[in-house]
């Protein structure tokens, strides 16, 4: 079906990658097969087809996510400048964008990131400069520190929480308008 159309990548390559997202989360298999064909691509631009050359644009600043999956053991240290999402278990620590903990996870770890939802089960502080939330079936054992906090009714948290004053912005957006606050 790809096959005029493709100079570079094999159709299986182009398949591959043509159904995954710029901004999605995968397994270290699967990103680092993604990286490899972006890698091609940028090596071959020069004979790319438009379609290929589409793809590339597409990817070529992709920062894809980390996704440590259900039903696996992770001991680490992860700094990542995008999402990490945890399925499984995980011992260590987690500096990100942003972070989701899934139901299915357990993590043993401190986390710091812009956002983190917290679906499953954290043991360790958290620290997000925009925004923890807690969800009804997470547990959280160990302190939080964010301006904002969202605890769903049954979502467990014991600890302490520090939330730190926001400074406002010198303008307002009111129904789509920029409003310069004074005085």
């Amino acid at each position: 079906m790809h096959k005029q159309k493709l100079r570079v990548l094999t159709p299986t390559e182009f398949d591959f990658i043509n159904t995954r997202k710029w901004n999605g989360v995968y397994n270290n298999k699967t990103r680092e097969e993604l990286y490899a064909i972006i890698k091609k691509l940028k090596r071959e631009k020069n004979i790319c087809s438009g379609t290929e050359k589409k793809l590339y644009r597409i990817f070529q600043k992709a920062n894809f996510g980390i996704l440590l999956e259900k039903n696996t053991q992770t001991r680490d240290k992860i700094t990542h400048t995008g999402k990490v999402q945890v399925s499984g278990n995980f011992e260590g620590n987690i500096i990100a964008k942003a972070v989701l903990i899934d139901k299915t996870a357990s993590v043993a770890a401190n986390i710091a990131a812009e956002v983190v939802m917290c679906k499953g089960k954290v043991f360790g502080d958290i620290r997000a400069t925009h925004k923890i939330k807690i969800t009804k079936d997470a547990e959280i054992k160990g302190d939080i520190n964010s301006p904002n906090l969202i605890i769903e009714k049954g979502g467990s948290f014991d600890g302490r929480c520090s939330m730190p004053h926001i400074k406002p912005s010198r303008s307002i957006r009111l129904f789509g308008v920029t409003v310069k606050k004074t005085g």
